[in-house]
């Protein structure tokens, strides 16, 4: 169940509760964290006129929040760690791979090319995945279209217990002027 936290409270000193949002346990590290919002649906389009078109588009309509104090527990430190160790071992594989194969495939035979871009996508893919170890990606939260929200998508039922609650709306109450 999606919840929606004002940033605003969020920014407050003390306005992160104690309590990892993923997990709902208690949490043993903040960290400043920036959150960035999807580019808009009909910003894909401009890949058609290419890449940069669309960089440029996406970048400026992309809404970016920086809440000071997100908090996490060891289950998210372990997880990010895990991500980012794999991400890191597979890319590592996919790049001797690359460099392996090229050079002990002999360069006539029909197999060299199929291999090579093989091991080259097992690069992109270990890059790919050590890129959700963001804390960011962790946290699994995304600015509101106006950046004034933060849907969080996979929020722990302790922590929604504690932005539904007369803290939360409190809070959420004092942080709108």
């Amino acid at each position: 169940m999606p919840t929606t936290v004002p940033v605003a409270a969020l920014r407050q000193p003390g306005g992160a509760p104690s309590l990892c949002v993923r997990h709902g346990t208690a949490a043993t590290r903040r960290k400043s964290v920036l959150f960035r919002s999807a580019p808009p649906t009909w910003s894909f389009l401009l890949i058609l006129l290419g890449v940069l078109p669309f960089a440029i588009v996406a970048t400026i309509m992309q809404k970016r929040v920086t809440v000071p104090n997100w908090p996490f527990c060891r289950a998210c430190t372990r997880l990010r760690l895990r991500r980012l160790l794999g991400g890191i071992g597979v890319a590592l594989l996919g790049f001797i791979a690359v460099i392996g194969f090229s050079a002990a495939m002999p360069p006539s035979s029909n197999l060299t090319a199929v291999v090579v871009l093989l091991s080259f996508a097992g690069l992109l893919a270990g890059v790919a995945f050590a890129s959700t170890g963001g804390w960011a990606t962790i946290a699994a939260a995304k600015p509101t279209s106006d950046g004034t929200d933060l849907h969080l998508r996979k929020a722990h039922q302790q922590f929604r217990a504690w932005g539904n609650g007369p803290r939360g709306t409190r809070r959420a109450q004092q942080a709108t002027p």
